[in-house]
């Protein structure tokens, strides 16, 4: 007599579907990539600079506020500092809808363009723990052997890198904006200022995503650790010394450069050479502290080369997948 019912038995248990698969896949990652000290430091040091953008923001609607401590401070200021300030306060009073948006465009165009040190350090960091790991323990087999595809694979990874990346990019742009908005002395600068937050979050979404299949395509080229960690320091290297020299020579140099391609997008969303004219034409004595100034050096004032960045991000991103679809499969 057999020690089990061989008859069908309907499944009494909770359906856990693929997505559960696919959510256990990338929160395995992010477990692992949270364990290490440095990444948690990268995070916390991105999510200060957050409080530190909120404060200027919070500075910066304060100047409205007669009684405010930064009102009085402007008091104290050198005559050009204070001529600047009380300028930037009539123009806010003036057009709110015009001021803060070009405003809050000008200064989150530095703030999400700064806080991207942060998110290519994780990646730096988590890049070995991506597939390299995965490669050299035959992991796959056990995945493809729980009924999880290539792509539920690919999914979770991707999940993974892009979760840390938010962590570290994203949420803290979204809550610097949130925070300087609440603390503002009138809340209709969270309308005034949507266009920022919209500029930054396509800027920092699809930066994110594309970073994520960069890391994974790097990560899947060795089974060794530490080599996927060194590609992906000498391809960030490289590019940037490539986009010096072909400032200087070749102009198609500079977009072998991930970072010059993003660059480039960046100008294009938020255009920060409007906003300062605008910022300009309200406030003289802004163009009187540019005077003098070589602007044109500066990549801010130069023309996004937004065509060439984009084709150069395609073809990163298909060779990504690319070396992703021949390394990583079943035996």
């Amino acid at each position: 007599m057999s020690l089990y019912r061989s008859a069908y038995q309907h499944w009494q248990g909770r359906y856990l579907g693929i997505w559960y698969r696919r959510g256990a896949i990338a929160m395995n990652g992010i477990r692992s990539a949270w364990d290490n000290k440095w990444t948690r430091n990268m995070v916390l040091g991105a999510w200060m600079l957050s409080i530190v953008q909120a404060a200027i923001l919070f500075g910066i609607g304060q100047l409205l506020v007669e009684d405010s401590v930064i009102y009085t401070l402007v008091e104290q200021f050198q005559p050009q500092l204070q001529t600047l300030a009380k300028g930037l306060m009539s123009w806010i009073v003036a057009h709110p809808e015009i001021s803060v948006s070009s405003t809050y465009s000008f200064l989150f165009y530095f703030f999400s363009g700064w806080l991207k040190f942060f998110p290519l350090i994780i990646i730096t960091l988590i890049i070995p723990a991506l597939i390299s790991r995965d490669l050299s323990s035959k992991a796959i087999i056990v995945y493809s052997s729980k009924a999880v595809s290539r792509f539920d694979y690919f999914l979770g990874k991707f999940m993974t890198v892009f979760a840390m990346l938010s962590f570290a990019w994203l949420l803290p742009v979204c809550s610097a904006w949130l925070l300087g908005g609440l603390l503002a002395p009138d809340w209709s600068f969270l309308w005034h200022s949507r266009m920022a937050l919209v500029k930054s979050m396509t800027f920092i979404g699809f930066s994110s995503a594309f970073l994520s299949l960069i890391a994974m395509g790097v990560s899947a080229i060795s089974i060794k650790e530490k080599s996927a960690t060194v590609i992906w320091v000498v391809m960030w290297v490289l590019g940037n010394v490539a986009s010096n020299i072909g400032r200087h020579t070749e102009p198609w140099l500079r977009h072998l450069s991930f970072n010059y391609n993003l660059e480039q997008l960046s100008l294009k969303l938020f255009h920060p050479k409007t906003e300062l004219e605008q910022l300009q034409d309200n406030i003289p004595v802004i163009g009187n502290l540019l005077r003098g100034i070589p602007t044109h050096n500066m990549p801010m004032f130069q023309e996004p080369q937004f065509n060439g960045a984009m084709l150069t991000c395609g073809i990163m991103a298909f060779l990504a997948i690319l070396i992703l679809h021949l390394r990583v499969k079943p035996e």
